[in-house]
């Protein structure tokens, strides 16, 4: 697909309505230091920090719909507690409707927690994980109560999504209802469901992954013929299937024929969660009037940024529009404004950012050995590169050497780098401010006392820490590029 019919379609995303059905969850990540152990029991004492959350499940799905761009509302079920108001509180934050979440005063919210603690002299680690009982399938007046606000929200969505996590809220009477809808109103319908996608009946188009096609139909779909057998008896439930086979891409299959589209991913950190970034992004592509075939195409550009990424992310049209244009080949080098959101995902994972800055002009053996001991410092380093523009303000006007887009493409092939972004300023101190990186790494032979002080109180204000790393005696771009200027002279 060429970046011109990308963009073609991108361009009617915001115009798109869209319903999201299902099992919404509520994703709590709790990061804390264990200070000792109970004198009760042997168990380890922890001192909260911080509370995370973000929307899982059903929820993830529609979070990634609105953070592509449409307008996405939410129809699920939570319970009559505390959690339920971090939820709506939540999806406001990513700009989702949860007008149509109904509430089980019977059964609690749906929520699953990670605990990851540390100690003075260890990095953090996951500790301990919690979960509500599994709740069971809607029935009664709850099951009533979402069908109404279904049919309400209905009325002007162009697409309803149902992605069905534990078997709860996709009820047979949900899924006739929703496919129903879409009969009689013409508009489109899919499915995602583990495990249950043959009890879609009438529905548009699937996209559960092979292993849930496979357990859905009692089939082995690790290979090709299996996969085409199974997805043969999914053409006999609904319209179209696009399987999502991890490394091995998408696999198409309508009444039209069959497909393959590679998988894109330049590199994979955690695949949690991208199943629901495919499900968005097909979607909204298919109703932006691109074939099975281009919306297969999306869904893999879209789940290559969120395998990318640590964690239960979302993504935006435009981190998927530079991955397609191989412009940005690892998926590292991000905008700033992109950035932010992208390390808050990383925190409500338990992640600690480590920032450091330069202008990396010719890169040397000080720089390598520099940046693997800053990773060292946190879990995911951002590199920030001065543009050309402010390596010019700082070293005269015969630098850089090498152009920024070059110097973030060499920054990107370090294992050491998480993420490469570029900044016009002079200082650091906007683009900081920016990010809050939690490790804030100088390079040289400072003190805490000798650096830039309004960067220390920046960063000391808002609970981060100064970490300082010497330099490598005799190595500095300054002395390669004098060096081969005297030897050019000679």
């Amino acid at each position: 697909m060429t970046s011109q019919r990308l963009q073609e379609l991108f361009a009617h995303f915001d115009r798109k309505r869209v319903v999201v059905v299902g099992d919404v969850y509520l994703d709590e990540v709790v990061r804390g230091l264990m200070t000792g152990v109970s004198l009760e029991s042997p168990v380890p004492i922890v001192e909260i920090a911080e509370r995370l959350y973000n929307p899982g499940a059903a929820g993830n799905a529609a979070c990634n719909v609105a953070a592509l761009g449409a307008k996405t509302t939410m129809v699920g079920v939570v319970g009559a507690d505390s959690n339920a108001g971090i939820l709506h509180a939540e999806f406001a934050r990513f700009g989702v409707d949860a007008s149509g979440l109904v509430v089980d005063p019977a059964h609690p919210t749906n929520t699953y927690g990670k605990l990851s603690a540390h100690s003075a002299h260890s990095v953090p680690q996951e500790v301990l994980r919690t979960d509500t009982p599994t709740p069971p399938p809607i029935s009664g007046d709850v099951e009533r109560n979402v069908i109404r606000a279904i049919d309400k929200v209905a009325e002007k969505a162009d697409a309803i999504v149902v992605v069905d996590q534990v078997g709860s809220v996709a009820s047979a009477g949900v899924l006739a209802c929703v496919a129903e809808i879409g009969r009689r109103r013409k508009i489109l319908t899919v499915g995602d469901s583990r495990g249950r996608i043959n009890r879609f009946k009438g529905f548009g188009v699937a996209v559960p992954n092979d292993g849930e096609l496979g357990q859905a139909f009692g089939l082995d779909t690790s290979t090709p013929a299996g996969l085409a057998k199974a997805a043969q008896q999914l053409l006999g439930v609904l319209d179209a299937g696009l399987i999502t086979c991890g490394e091995r891409g998408i696999a198409g299959f309508s009444k039209a024929g069959s497909f393959t589209r590679a998988a894109m991913a330049p590199r994979v950190v955690d695949v949690t969660g991208a199943g629901d970034t495919v499900t968005a992004a097909v979607t909204l592509a298919l109703l932006s009037g691109a074939t099975l075939e281009e919306s297969a195409y999306v869904g893999n550009a879209a789940a290559a940024v969120a395998v990318g990424q640590s964690g239960v992310v979302t993504v935006s049209r435009e981190e998927v529009l530079r991955l397609a244009e191989g412009g940005n080949p690892s998926g590292k080098v991000v905008p700033l404004g992109d950035l932010r959101r992208v390390l808050d995902g990383l925190r409500r994972t338990g992640k600690r950012i480590v920032w450091t800055n330069g202008c990396f002009d010719i890169i040397h053996a000080g720089h390598v050995l520099y940046l693997e001991r800053a990773a060292r410092e946190g879990d995911v380093l951002v590199v920030g590169l001065n543009s050309d523009a402010s390596v010019r303000a700082l070293k005269g006007p015969e630098r850089p050497i090498v152009p920024q887009d070059e110097r973030a493409l060499i920054m990107s092939a370090f294992s050491a780098v998480g993420f490469v972004t570029v900044f016009d300023e002079v200082s650091p101190l906007g683009a900081i401010d920016t990010l809050r990186p939690d490790i804030y790494v100088k390079g040289g032979d400072y003190t805490v006392d000798m650096i830039n002080q309004d960067e220390r109180r920046l960063v000391e204000g808002y609970g981060g820490r100064i970490a300082i790393i010497a330099g490598v005696e005799g190595r500095s771009t300054t002395n390669i590029v004098r060096r081969l200027a005297e030897e050019y002279r000679e």
